[in-house]
Order: structure tokens, then sequence, then C-alpha cells
């Protein structure tokens, strides 16, 4: 029975997920739709992996090692998870909960698990000079300026440039540190309200290919 509810689960969660994300509602922001479309799709093809791991979350890549009988007991175990009134159904609103909690669950784990990766903080508050040398080490903000000049598919300089950019978006109290809710903001723009227009600004960049700024 379980098994028979989860190939319903599955059949269905496409269409919950690109609710989810605002991809099918046309009043949704189009930031949402932009960012949804990138992730969901390549170009016209559907990205299957990108289903896979808005349902199952950080055990995903896990459940691709598995056998087939283990494979359907914890997905019996997730959907019993997923039907919060226990009455052996999973409707599109239940299946839309577990998508974003499993969302929410990476997006703090992998917060915190960066956060705790940069030492040496400032009242609690991380530095950019510091978070720049710990992620990318060797470059300033004036070489990557002038490595970008020269060749802007320079992927390092590039890079710096547009988490420096992100991080003054991200920086709401304009004091050149994020505290750690600030730190949310700036890894992942896309949860925060204020930073919709980096967003946008950001994968509307990554769309244009040949930087004519002309979409197709």
């Amino acid at each position: 029975m379980k098994l028979i509810i989860f190939q319903c689960v599955v059949l269905t969660f496409y269409i919950c997920s690109m609710s989810v994300y605002g991809v099918t509602n046309s009043k949704e922001p189009v930031l949402e739709k932009l960012q949804a479309q990138q992730q969901h799709f390549r170009g016209e093809e559907h990205n299957q992996d990108y289903d896979h791991e808005a349902f199952l979350g950080q055990e995903a890549e896990e459940f691709d090692n598995l056998t087939q009988e283990e494979s359907q007991r914890r997905l019996s175990v997730i959907v019993d998870k997923i039907d919060k009134n226990n009455d052996g159904y999973v409707t599109q609103e239940e299946l839309k909960d577990w998508i974003k909690f499993t969302q929410t669950r990476y997006i703090m784990n992998d917060v915190h698990s960066q956060w705790d990766n940069h030492k040496n903080l400032e009242n609690g508050k991380l530095s950019w000079a510091l978070y720049r040398k710990d992620t990318y080490g060797f470059m300033s903000d004036d070489e990557a300026k002038e490595a970008h000049k020269s060749d802007d598919s320079y992927t390092y300089a590039k890079m710096i440039l547009r988490d420096k950019r992100r991080w003054a978006a991200a920086d709401v109290d304009a004091d050149g540190l994020l505290a750690k809710e600030e730190f949310i903001s700036f890894l992942h723009p896309e949860e925060s309200v204020h930073m919709k227009d980096i967003v946008v600004y950001e994968t509307m960049d990554d769309m244009d290919k040949d930087k004519d700024n002309k979409y197709q």
C-alpha cells in the first residue's frame, strides 16, 4: 500500500515542486520564476536530479547507492513523515511542506558548516576580508578587478566580484561585517526578500552567455 502511495507521490511531485518554487504561478515575482527555471531545467531538458534532491534533501546522494529493497524501505519511512495526519494519503499541501522542510534543513546545515569554518570573527561577525582570504586565498579585490578587465571569463575574479556585490546586499546594517543571520542571506539569497534584486541580476547574468544583454 505504501509503495502505491509513493508512486502517486512521485507522479504529483513535479507539479508540486514547480508550485513551491513559483514556476506555474504567474502572480509570483519574476525572481522565483527565473531561479526555479534555471535550477529545474537545463535549457529545455528537465533536471531530474533537482526533483530528487528537493524530495530527499541531504539524503539524496546516499539513496543513489542503496539497493532497490532498502531504497523502497526508506522511502516508505519518508512517506510516513510526509503524511502528517496519518490518513494513509499524501496531499499536495503535505508534499509542499515536506519540500520546504528539506530545503530549509539543507540551507541551515550549510550555513552552520560554513560559518564554523571561519575563525577570528570580529565581535561574532565575519568580515569580507576574512571570508575572501579563507575562500579564495591569494587574490585581492583589486587584483580580481584587474583580472576581470583583462579576461572577463576568468572564473576566480568573476566569483570574487560577484561575492563582494552579494556581500554588500546581505550587509543590512552596512557595517562591512556579516552577522550569522546576514550570512544566511549571503549564502542563500533566494531565501531573503531584500536579496531579490541581486538574485535576479545574477540569474540574468548567468543566462546571458555571450554578454550581449539579450536573452533567448
